[in-house]
């Protein structure tokens, strides 16, 4: 198979290390929206639900302590001093633009477009154009501190939080309750 084939060669330019780390941002990223979503932090257009990142965060702005540990301070200044560029069209062709915050935007939503970014430049293929390399990329500090800052989220917010442990189910069930639909998690996703 062709993806079969990609797959095998990427693998070869990714440690062991940035495997990992991609497949935990992956399913915590998936997650933690199914979790927002089914703790009413979501947005409806057309019929279509979208988790609702700005609610979220607006939830734990006051409570967020971006010095509660070293590693928590850590992860917060690489990802606002060295946030993930953003992917654009000039011309005809694709380039990287800084990512430019709001002077005045507070610093949970500046963690959450910066971490939105590493899943899109991951997710969209941004950071498949060559080489991933701890050497010559920043990514595996991106993705790292990402994680951290999310599993920080998550202690924030307990509903969030037991809505993301709850056990997956083996079989997928798909169950009508009013306009509800719920997913295999058991949850409004």
């Amino acid at each position: 198979m062709i993806t079969k084939r990609f797959l095998d060669k990427l693998n070869e330019t990714i440690t062991i290390k940035g495997q990992s780390l991609i497949i935990e941002l992956f399913i915590t990223f998936s997650r933690f929206e199914c979790s927002l979503k089914a703790s009413d932090f979501y947005n409806v257009n057309n019929g279509k639900v979208t988790a609702n990142w700005d609610k979220f965060v607006a939830s734990i702005r006051d409570e967020f302590n971006n010095e509660r540990t070293n590693e928590i301070k850590n992860a917060v200044d690489y990802l606002i001093q060295h946030p993930p560029r953003v992917q654009a069209i000039d011309d005809t062709r694709l380039v990287w633009n800084d990512r430019i915050f709001n002077k005045n935007e507070p610093l949970v939503n500046k963690l959450c477009l910066s971490i939105r970014d590493v899943r899109n430049n991951l997710f969209h293929g941004g950071k498949f154009q060559g080489n991933y390399q701890e050497d010559v990329s920043r990514n595996y500090k991106l993705l790292n501190s990402s994680i951290i800052v999310l599993n920080e989220w998550l202690r924030l917010d307990d509903i969030v939080k037991d809505n993301f442990l709850q056990p997956i189910q083996k079989k997928y069930r798909k169950i009508q309750a009013g306009n509800n639909k719920y997913s295999a998690f058991g949850r409004k996703c």
